[in-house]
């Protein structure tokens, strides 16, 4: 075998190039793009692999025990660094935390190398630190891939292999137990040549998953961009009717009802001609945040346009949509009886009205029919005073039987 014939000192010069290349690579691509501290943070840590592999790949004879100390300790570093990097990535919202947690466990696997090398240095005690401390750098962004709500499938891979990384350094470290079982990678030999290959697939797996993960959130992000209303946060009306279209047909398919909401702020003309579009734009916000606070993440929640926001609540019976719409009125009436939303001297008030309607989806029941009956609904809650919601119905003679079978 190939790794069997290649030496120590080969490999550790191919990683160092390694690492120092995914640098040149992601140099180039991030040229001219805003600064990012997760990738300032991947490129501390690809530096300090690049240092530890070519001060391990020192020709002539064997490592001195200082350098070989030294190029442990920057290899934790960079190992802590490149993890730290990732979650930055993957957890959403990015906690200080997690800050605390890497930082300590740096400084703290650090200093037990540094112990064991002053005061019991053997190649077991120093192998059992090293493995460990990785470990429990892996193990954070490996759980948050796996465990995270907004996991893919690349996220579920790429966790997946950072907990069987972990699992087989562990077995690393139970072979340490054993000291009849040599635990070496300056013999060679069957554990030196799984070595050299670990090392390779750490290497790759690190800098192929940060890039590609990198990328995903990119690209969620810019997705995000285009999909939402800058002013709320709500979906735009292209995207919501997107994806209430995908929710219609799925419950259309298994006979569940939707409910669909319409809903505007009564008289929002006046509180703009009084305060001004600035006041207007923070009322509208603070609306969205009294939706998203009553309704779930898979009701959709979107902007028509102006002061008109949509709902869409799949699998919502009549009973579960009025209590959430009744739920919303009671918040938007508390932050008004508190009055504690002001504008210089002037308190601002404000209310809505809905307009709800629910229906199984099938022939005839298409997503425009329920805005234009929700929509009636609404005028209706005009009608009767405002600071209400009123059900409508989509009129029996619009309700189109399927076409029968030709014969």
């Amino acid at each position: 075998m190939m790794l069997l014939k290649m030496d120590m000192k080969t490999v550790y010069i191919l990683l160092s190039l390694g690492h120092l290349f995914t640098m040149m690579f992601i140099t180039a691509y991030r040229y001219k793009q805003p600064k990012d501290n997760s990738y300032l943070i991947f490129y501390a840590a690809k530096g300090c692999q690049t240092v530890t592999w070519a001060l391990l790949a020192i020709p002539d004879g064997t490592v001195p025990m200082p350098v070989l100390a030294a190029a442990n300790l920057v290899f934790l570093l960079g190992v802590g660094l490149e993890t730290l990097a990732l979650m930055r990535i993957v957890e959403e919202p990015w906690s200080q935390g997690t800050l605390r947690y890497y930082s300590w466990m740096i400084a703290a696997s650090m200093g037990a190398y540094l112990l064991a090398v002053l005061l019991q240095n053997t190649e077991s005690i120093r192998i059992f630190i090293v493995s460990m401390a990785v470990v429990l750098f892996l193990l954070p962004p490996a759980l948050r891939m796996i465990g995270s709500r907004k996991r893919s499938a690349l996220r579920i891979l790429l966790g997946n292999l950072y907990l069987l990384m972990a699992a087989g350094l562990l077995i690393r470290i139970g072979l340490t137990l054993f000291p009849a079982l040599p635990v070496t990678v300056n013999k060679p030999g069957p554990y030196q040549a799984l070595s050299f290959l670990s090392l390779y697939l750490i290497m790759t797996l690190g800098n192929a998953g940060f890039v590609l993960i990198s990328k995903e959130k990119a690209d969620r992000d810019l997705y995000k961009l285009a999909s939402r209303d800058d002013l709320t946060g709500a979906l735009n009306r292209r995207s919501f009717l997107q994806e209430a279209g995908r929710l219609m047909d799925d419950c259309a398919k298994h006979r569940k009802p939707v409910t669909f909401i319409l809903l505007d702020l009564d008289n929002f003309k006046g509180i703009n001609d009084a305060f001004g579009h600035d006041v207007g734009d923070t009322v509208l916000r603070e609306l969205a945040g009294n939706v998203r606070l009553q309704f779930g993440d898979r009701e959709l929640f979107g902007r028509y346009g102006g002061d008109e926001f949509a709902l869409f609540l799949p699998e919502a019976e009549e009973a579960y949509a009025d209590a959430k719409a009744e739920g919303l009125l009671e918040l938007v009436r508390e932050r008004r009886s508190r009055q504690d939303m002001t504008m210089g001297e002037h308190a601002i008030r404000y209310t809505i009205s809905m307009g709800m309607i629910t229906e199984v989806p099938g022939p005839g029941i298409t997503l425009d029919r329920l805005y234009k009956a929700a929509d009636e609904a609404l005028y209706q809650a005009k009608r009767e005073g405002r600071n209400r919601a009123a059900r409508g119905r989509v009129a029996p003679n619009q309700k189109q039987e399927p076409f029968p079978d030709p014969l």
